[in-house]
């Protein structure tokens, strides 16, 4: 008996240590669209965003860690019909994959047109579908609300390499990279 429990004790730890890699091999997404850039405006989120990067540096992997941390931070996930302008959600603080995908965007283009690096970055909000190893999951689904699922890709435009990330999985399971078909 002791022997199960420990196996299925190391099994566990082997799944949470290596979650990440697990669910990038079993989950990719398939883009079919993107999502327009939504300005931010509120004074409330620009001074999140100001005081989260104040001491940080100026490139693509401290402006993806500043926007993912406020996003996750701010928004709590919901099935409801929610907001997907950033403006509102820092207040409402619903969202559902659109909205944390919105907001991560917004928060990315933000930094770096405040740090004049349009030119070596861009981020763009995507629209995918799920794929569980080659098989599509939303053609199980009859609700609208499972028709897409959103995510972020940012682009170093000096190397071309690209960071994927679906805030949303980031925020429940801390798995802060995904895979693009």
């Amino acid at each position: 008996m002791k022997r199960i429990f420990k196996v299925i004790g190391i099994s566990i730890l082997i799944l949470i240590l290596f979650r990440g890699i697990i669910f990038r091999l079993a989950i990719k997404y398939n883009e079919i669209g993107t999502r327009p850039k939504i300005e931010i405006t509120s004074g409330d989120l620009m001074e999140r965003i100001e005081r989260k990067s104040k001491d940080k540096k100026n490139d693509l992997k401290s402006i993806v860690e500043v926007a993912d941390e406020i996003t996750t931070t701010e928004l709590k996930f919901t099935t409801n019909r929610a907001s997907n302008n950033p403006n509102e959600l820092i207040n409402t603080k619903q969202a559902n994959c659109v909205g944390y995908s919105a907001m991560f965007n917004s928060i990315t283009n933000y930094l770096i047109r405040k740090n004049e690096l349009q030119n070596e970055i861009e981020a763009e909000h995507k629209i995918g579908q799920l794929e569980l190893f080659g098989i599509n999951l939303h053609q199980y689904f009859e609700s609208p609300f499972f028709r897409d699922h959103d995510f972020n890709e940012i682009t170093d435009k000096k190397t071309g390499n690209k960071i994927s990330i679906d805030p949303s999985v980031s925020d429940y399971l801390w798995i802060n990279r995904i895979s693009k078909k």
